[in-house]
């Protein structure tokens, strides 16, 4: 199984990914449902992106809050490395 890398943001659309985030993250943390917080988020890109269709910015809150849950995922740590161990531990 392969992953692909997160989206990278293009210059002109990089200002409204940082408001998507954490209007995604509110709503969710306020015991929203997914579908809640995901309007949410494309109501922030549309605030920002005003010629964006709402499937368009739907997208690009998705490419937002997957790259904002990719870098918060935990990385592997090879402790061959460190201490001569023959596995990997997850920080």
């Amino acid at each position: 199984m392969t992953s692909e890398p997160p989206p990278i943001p293009t210059e002109e659309r990089k200002p409204a990914w940082p408001r998507a985030c954490p209007a995604y993250r509110e709503m969710r943390e306020a015991g929203a449902c997914d579908q809640e917080a995901h309007e949410a988020a494309v109501a922030a890109v549309q605030q920002i992106l005003r010629l964006l269709s709402r499937k368009e910015a739907s997208a690009e809150a998705l490419h937002a809050y997957s790259l904002g849950r990719s870098d918060r995922r935990p990385k592997p740590v090879d402790l061959r490395k460190r201490s001569g161990a023959r596995y990997t531990e997850w920080r």
